[in-house]
């Protein structure tokens, strides 16, 4: 880095910095209020039990969309048609429609009446599963579509030249197309996986006490307002930053190994 551009960066730094500064003063200045902290602390067991189950939740939705998402990839790959064309046909109707939606049809409608009391016996909470399963139909259907795109996106010679080599169907893709196709569909996957975390605030529709939830009711019974938001940023921003890191470190791998 040559010398002009250190100040560049620099001068650049100290006028992100004041600009961040003067934002931080304007807004908490027009508060009208000293934040009360105390009232957090209050409340800080039902928040840490809200923020534990979201973060079990989401960890559950990414292992359930990522096993639906490859199904649905496989089927849309089907040799036979109707298959094509049933996955093709849930896909258009998930992207066509809020997630909200599929929530409260999803629970009120379809699961609850089928899957409440049978839950309920085995010992389960069948909101939270129920919850999890709607979100992972949701982002597996969105992780399916990310991924036809990215395996039909590699060249008909790289098929042909592995099934040359004698590569069975599997091996095919383990092998030569999905390693291909993930560096390819890296960023997409890593964002819907950065909003399948932040969409599980959304189970509070159907009563999952998680962490929107609880911060919600905190907000509402001590009339906080810095209090509440603040930490209900900071601890989706745990959840997510991880996810976000951790795609940046695999698409820096995979691009040293290509």
């Amino acid at each position: 880095m040559t010398r002009r551009q250190q100040i560049a960066n620099v001068l650049t730094a100290v006028v992100l910095a004041g600009g961040f500064a003067w934002l931080c003063v304007a807004i908490f200045g027009r508060l009208g209020k000293t934040p009360d902290w105390a009232k957090a602390w209050e409340y800080r067991e039902a928040l840490w039990r809200g923020w534990k189950l979201t973060l079990g939740i989401s960890f559950a939705a990414l292992a359930g969309s990522t096993v639906i998402g490859l199904l649905f990839l496989l089927g849309q790959r089907s040799p036979l048609p109707v298959l094509r064309w049933t996955c093709r046909a849930f896909l258009e109707f998930v992207r066509d429609t809020p997630l909200l939606v599929h929530l409260l049809f999803g629970y009120f409608v379809i699961f609850a009446p089928l899957l409440s009391r049978p839950l309920a016996e085995a010992g389960f909470e069948d909101k939270i599963v129920i919850g999890i399963l709607l979100l992972s139909l949701f982002g597996g259907a969105y992780l399916g579509e990310i991924l036809r795109g990215g395996v039909e996106s590699i060249p008909k010679t790289q098929w042909d030249s592995a099934r040359a080599v004698g590569f069975s169907p599997v091996q095919v893709y383990r092998h030569v197309i999905f390693p291909q196709a993930l560096r390819r569909v890296l960023p997409a996957v890593a964002g819907l996986f950065v909003s399948l975390i932040k969409d599980s605030s959304l189970l509070s529709v159907i009563g999952v006490s998680e962490y929107f939830y609880n911060t919600k009711n905190f907000i509402s019974r001590s009339y906080a307002g810095l209090e509440g938001y603040l930490p209900l940023a900071l601890g989706y921003l745990v959840l997510t930053l991880p996810v976000a890191w951790l795609s940046h470190w695999l698409e820096k791998r995979f691009r040293h190994e290509t």
